[in-house]
């Protein structure tokens, strides 16, 4: 399948690769700032509810501070969403929800994204096990165990981040890469790749599985030419994590 034909003319074309990925590369170099913002807030309210509150020790402990990680990742991937809504407006190609191929798939992709979200949790297990690596990261364990409100965080990770990071790759950068010289598997090995190295908080184990999982990500986008089957396996991948560090950290 391909994506759908953008109108003639040059404005109404989407975004080149060198303008998606400089694009991108803004909104990467913004949300640094938005976490800083959210963490000097919190810091701001513990201050004036505790005169005791530490600081330092704050900001130190933040990569495993998981009410922090909670605020930052919805605000962070909020402003993806709507800075990446702005972009694709600003180019006056086709709708946001074209551009970004927000369809619905046939019954046989939802199926799809289901097992394939199953499958490579099963494989992930199976590999780790071999591998003796712990079942759960224990950076992401004391994120766990801290996070408030927990439900606020389960939608954090489980559904907005999955919902933003999807539109971000496998939808605003992979349109543009996918109509280059790369074609649709460069764009989907190239977004794969971006994926797995913005996970800063994960050792090269991770981030190689994290890569596994972009290639398929990027393969269903593909095969069912709608974002909204990777959408549904990375949210289902997050929650069933979710629910198996419950099991643990409880």
């Amino acid at each position: 399948m391909s994506d759908p034909q953008m109108p003639d003319g040059r404005d109404s074309m989407p975004w080149s690769a060198g303008q998606t990925l400089a694009l991108a590369l803004v909104i990467a170099l913004l949300l640094p700032f938005v976490n800083m913002v959210v963490a000097m807030v919190m810091a701001g309210f513990a201050a004036a509810q505790d005169p005791t509150f530490d600081s330092p020790q704050f900001y130190r402990q933040l990569r495993q501070n998981g009410g922090y990680l909670t605020f930052a990742s919805l605000a962070a991937n909020i402003v993806t969403l709507w800075v990446v809504i702005r972009f694709i407006q600003w180019r006056k190609a086709v709708t946001w929800g074209t551009y970004l191929a927000l369809r619905l798939p046939s019954r046989s992709g939802w199926s799809t994204a289901f097992i394939t979200a199953v499958l490579f949790l099963v494989a992930s297990q199976v590999v780790s096990s071999l591998f003796q690596r712990p079942d759960y990261p224990e950076f992401l364990q004391q994120v766990y165990a801290s996070a408030t409100p927990m439900v606020l965080f389960w939608i954090a990770v489980g559904i907005v981040a999955p919902v933003a990071e999807e539109v971000y790759f496998r939808g605003f950068i992979y349109i543009g890469l996918r109509n280059s010289a790369l074609g649709v598997a460069g764009a989907i090995v190239v977004t794969a790749a971006i994926w797995s190295m913005i996970h800063l908080q994960y050792d090269a184990y991770d981030k190689v599985e994290i890569f596994l999982l972009g290639l398929l990500l990027g393969w269903l986008r593909f095969r069912y030419n709608s974002l909204l089957v990777p959408i549904t396996a990375h949210a289902l991948i997050n929650l069933l994590v979710l629910a198996g560090l419950a099991s643990t950290v409880a």
